[in-house]
């Protein structure tokens, strides 16, 4: 009886044992041809398409020029190629010089739009818009919000004064979305702490500058920082005195026109009159500028 135990179990085993290799031979067997299916799959997909890129590596300040040791080739894919973009460092450095007119951090593509053109000037000139001016104006504490716009910020023009007749403080702004060029002659971006500028320097054309220069003559400039990639108009309705203590302002269906706060609002919208002007054989007709009379107090 313990002979025909033995046999069976040695039976057992030899089938277990037979089982147990079988089964991993078809296992090994079907996982190397997954493998071979997935490796063949991937081989017929389209390869991704690279190209090269130049970006910084270092951080590129506001200002200073385009040098070769602040750039580096890296591969990018083509599909998302950022437009602008360069692709190889020679095309940024050589006898042209080209300014940096917004700060570029370590990795980030050098594009187009963040430099100037080639053979810029050093200096302050070499970061003006082409067609643009720029114009210096003085601030304190107040005026320049506390010492914390730096170059390339954003800022709206606020102009206060006080009308004589009346003798009411008003304030308006006068300009938007204004381009801070250096702060105090300094054109580099994003100091550690806020300092206290005594003077700014903005990026406007001829018109604005000529706004500002009277402005400052006739009140006091204050600044609004922008939050950075704000674009939307901020041009509104004078303030005065009166509006302060919280009582309803009557606004008038059209803004009014002319005087001092209009040219610095550069209002183009000036009533005119054509007239037909003789003289001797000849007729010519002209445009006037119309005053609406003014009312009698005793009325």
């Amino acid at each position: 009886m313990s002979g025909k135990l033995i046999l069976m179990g040695g039976l057992a085993i030899a089938f277990g044992a037979t089982s147990y290799y079988a089964g991993n031979e078809y296992l090994d067997t079907q996982t190397q041809a997954r493998l071979s299916a997935i490796e063949s799959n991937r081989s017929s997909e389209p390869q991704m398409e690279m190209k090269t890129i130049v970006v910084a590596s270092t951080q590129m300040k506001f200002g200073e020029s385009v040098e070769a040791s602040m750039l580096k080739e890296v591969p990018w894919p083509a599909a998302h190629r950022p437009k602008g973009s360069f692709s190889s460092t020679k095309e940024l450095t050589g006898d042209d010089v080209r300014r940096i007119l917004t700060t570029i951090q370590p990795g980030e593509p050098v594009l187009a739009s963040k430099l100037s053109g080639k053979g810029s000037r050093g200096g302050l000139a070499g970061i003006i818009a082409e067609g643009m001016r720029a114009v210096t104006i003085p601030v304190n504490m107040v005026d320049g919000v506390g010492g914390f716009i730096q170059p390339g910020d954003r800022v709206d023009i606020i102009f206060t004064r006080e009308n004589r007749k009346t003798e009411t403080p008003s304030a308006s702004i006068i300009m938007a979305n204004v381009k801070v060029l250096t702060v105090d002659q300094k054109a580099n971006q994003r100091s550690e702490t806020a300092k206290v500028a005594k003077s700014v320097t903005l990026e406007t054309d001829i018109n604005g500058a000529q706004r500002l220069a009277l402005a400052r003559t006739m009140g006091s400039l204050s600044l609004l920082l922008r939050s950075t990639g704000d674009a939307q108009s901020s041009m509104t309705s004078e303030i005065t005195g009166t509006d302060l203590n919280g009582k309803p302002t009557v606004k008038s269906e059209e803004p009014a026109t002319g005087g001092l706060l209009s040219f610095l609002q550069d209002d183009k919208k000036k009533k005119t009159k054509t007239i037909t002007v003789i003289n001797k054989l000849d007729a010519e007709e002209t445009q006037v500028r119309i005053e609406e009379p003014k009312k009698d107090a005793s009325n």
